[in-house]
């Protein structure tokens, strides 16, 4: 009788093993979102972890910063190198680094309602990034920027939370026409990976890009940007590529010869249904101390509005930049 026991206990054993835990699913079949995020709900032990969110449960891509869409913290800066800083004759031209801290919140549709039951789910999905990206530019006119990203994640789902690591390449050999205009190619790829199977994404894009300043002869002025890329996501929930085109702009208010003040925003638009949303707002000032000073500085902050999914959208950075 004892051993009939225990054959029965390591047969149920193997069976919940194999099936999950009871709960985590729902009647149709789909996971139960709170079921599996929140032990409180559970009328038994809970033994349920980021790797029980599977990666088919997001809806798709969803814009954020740790799928490689920058605010433009670095984007909307002078494109004139200012005129009273010597040029020295090494190949480095400029040294950047910029340390940020980004917050995103996301709303249910950002699961697959398919797979995913998120009727009782009313908590966020949070995303927060401590990150640290050194530059560097390289030769005159053609230049070569580079650019390197390292940042910390923390995702929250619910009551789980797991810790993840972002990481990536960025090159932009640009030219300038002139003192007003220049263009360039952009090549990135980005990683992001953790133990939460919803949030390791890869991406590679490759864009054209269009920059303008006007003149600052009447102490204000503007820049502007356009950028049409092609973008190729890798994930467990879609891998197809798509096209994104992007327009910003940006007024430069020189305060100041050591103080310019950068209010910008950028329109985003992409077509097709990989993207959880396919138009929104990224918004924000920058301000600038001794612009014109070999050394200079920049405090930002830089925000997303008009997204379907991000409910709220958040960054703060400091950057420095060297000119040689």
């Amino acid at each position: 009788m004892k051993y009939s026991f225990l054959f029965v206990s390591l047969l149920l054993s193997s069976f919940l093993a194999v099936s999950g835990s009871p709960g985590s699913h729902d009647s149709s079949g789909k996971a139960d979102l709170q079921a599996l995020t929140s032990p409180g709900h559970h009328g038994h032990p809970y033994n349920h972890g980021p790797a029980d969110l599977k990666g088919s449960y997001r809806k798709g891509v969803t814009q954020g910063y740790y799928l490689g869409f920058r605010s433009l913290a670095d984007e909307m800066r002078d494109l004139r190198r200012p005129s009273n800083i010597p040029v020295t004759s090494g190949f480095l031209k400029t040294l950047y680094i910029d340390v940020h801290y980004m917050n995103q919140e996301f709303n249910g549709k950002f699961f697959n309602a398919d797979e995913v039951d998120t009727s009782g789910y009313d908590e966020p999905i949070e995303n927060d990034l401590y990150g640290l990206t050194l530059g560097l530019g390289l030769g005159g006119n053609p230049n070569l920027q580079v650019r390197i990203p390292l940042s910390i994640s923390r995702f929250e789902v619910g009551d789980l939370d797991d810790r993840g690591f972002t990481t990536g390449i960025e090159l932009f050999p640009n030219y300038r026409i002139n003192d007003y205009v220049s263009w360039g190619v952009n090549i990135g790829y980005i990683n992001s990976s953790s133990d939460f199977p919803i949030f390791d994404e890869s991406m590679t894009n490759i864009s054209f890009e269009a920059m303008a300043e006007s003149s600052t002869a009447y102490g204000m002025n503007w820049s502007g940007r356009l950028s049409i890329g092609q973008y190729y996501p890798s994930n467990d929930a879609n891998d197809d590529s798509f096209w994104l085109f992007r327009g910003a702009l940006a007024l430069h208010y020189h305060l100041h010869e050591n103080f310019t003040l950068l209010p910008f925003v950028r329109l985003n638009y992409s077509n097709g249904d990989v993207l959880t949303d396919s138009l929104w707002v990224d918004y924000g000032t920058e301000f600038i101390l001794m612009p014109n000073a070999p050394w200079n500085f920049s405090l930002g902050i830089a925000g997303v509005g008009g997204h379907d999914v991000i409910e709220e959208g958040m960054e703060f950075y400091f950057s420095t930049k060297k000119n040689f």
